[in-house]
């Protein structure tokens, strides 16, 4: 503005002088457009409050323009969770919104890392339609997204924590040993299912019998995750430590739903400790307790474990899941299994994840210790499909 009035009043004449005032109106209606259009309301947000590594959630953005006037462009910058692993978690959305219209978008984006994730807020940008005044709008609120571990269907062969041994498999064991057992008829209640009532000695009685069964005694399991860094290695979804996680929640699940009692302690920073329980809501405790932790340097996980095992009173399955096998290790299971606990490990092998030496003198030394106490040991790479981890794939001991 200043050069143009500078050369109209140097040069003079009409031309000048109306080149110099059309500048003036056009950056006067510039500068008020973008006053005006600035009242632009943005929120984001997702369907859902939480979602499962490997999971999509729909994320939905709504703009809404309150005022009477067009407004020519807009950017929208929203910082993402970081599980979505955007650049830097921000996305931008670019568009224009005509007087007094709304606009919704809406995308799926996979969530590939675990973990409780704030997000929400972002930076609204418009201006006139030159682009010479820009005016700019903090908007959004902080939300929370929570990413809970994969869980992988097991199937029926979680079975096998009850009894496993060397080159067994669920088929293999024995009908009948799972399940109620019958201990014999008594007199039809008003409320007893039909499908209860025994015909054969209803018929002999000339009355309505029902079959009563014997409960099954539930089996308690206790897993023990390490997540010492030192005894770990790749990064991100496809570590070992991720890798362990999915594992352990994936049998947390598998446990729950075939009426198993569970509990769970993680070493990692510091330690998290969840006693046995049953049913969905402890479940859910358990989620929220390895969504929280992560890896971190800790203590020797053999060192840990064999103290944890001295204390524990329960006798109960115990499953443990580690990169790390040494002495210390091997010993703590060893006299948990003279106390009549029954032991099974998951290693990770740590050079399938990553460029990492391992002494496999040590690893097999400690094999064939477990594997003569009857110790099972299951071997998880970075390319095993945990879901058929208990049916007979990659299993070894010794």
């Amino acid at each position: 503005m200043a050069f143009t009035l500078s050369f109209a009043y140097l040069i003079g004449g009409r031309i000048p002088y109306f080149i110099f005032y059309t500048s003036l109106v056009l950056v006067v209606i510039g500068f008020l457009w973008a006053r005006i259009i600035g009242r632009i309301t943005a929120v984001c947000y997702t369907e859902a409050s939480s979602a499962q590594v490997g999971g999509k959630v729909k994320v939905l953005i709504e703009v809404k323009n309150l005022t009477g006037w067009p407004v020519p462009w807009v950017q929208y910058w929203v910082q993402m969770p970081a599980t979505f692993g955007l650049p830097d978690n921000l996305a931008c959305y670019t568009f224009s919104l005509a007087p007094h219209e709304k606009k919704t978008f809406s995308e799926m984006v996979e969530c590939r890392r675990r973990g409780i994730f704030t997000w929400g807020c972002g930076l609204l940008k418009t201006g006139d339609l030159f682009g010479t005044f820009v005016n700019s709008l903090s908007v959004g609120e902080l939300r929370e997204l929570t990413v809970l571990p994969q869980i992988f269907d097991l199937g029926h062969g979680l079975e096998t924590m009850t009894g496993l041994r060397p080159g067994d498999s669920f088929w293999s064991r024995k009908a009948g040993r799972s399940g109620a057992s019958f201990m014999g008829v008594r007199k039809y209640d008003h409320g007893d299912g039909i499908s209860r009532i025994h015909w054969k000695a209803s018929a002999r009685s000339q009355n309505f019998l029902v079959k009563e069964f014997q409960k099954p005694k539930l089996l308690d399991c206790m897993l023990y995750l390490d997540l010492n860094e030192e005894n770990h290695a790749g990064e991100g979804p496809t570590g070992s430590a991720e890798k362990a996680v999915a594992l352990i929640a994936s049998i947390a699940g598998a446990g729950i739903k075939a009426g198993y009692g569970i509990g769970l302690v993680v070493f990692g920073a510091g330690r998290g400790y969840i006693p046995i329980g049953y049913g969905k809501g402890h479940f859910a405790l358990i989620l929220q307790t390895l969504v929280r932790f992560g890896q971190a340097k800790g203590d020797d996980f053999g060192e840990a474990l064999s103290h944890e095992l001295a204390l524990l009173q329960r006798k109960c399955q115990v499953i443990a899941a580690t990169g790390c096998l040494n002495e210390k290790l091997v010993d703590g299971l060893l006299r948990a299994k003279l106390k009549g606990q029954y032991s099974s490990l998951f290693l990770l092998k740590l050079e399938s994840f990553a460029d990492r030496e391992t002494n496999l003198n040590e690893r097999a030394n400690c094999l064939d210790r477990l594997g003569a106490a009857g110790i099972p040991v299951v071997g998880i790479t970075k390319d095993s499909d945990l879901r058929l981890v208990f049916r007979g794939l990659e299993y070894e001991a010794g």
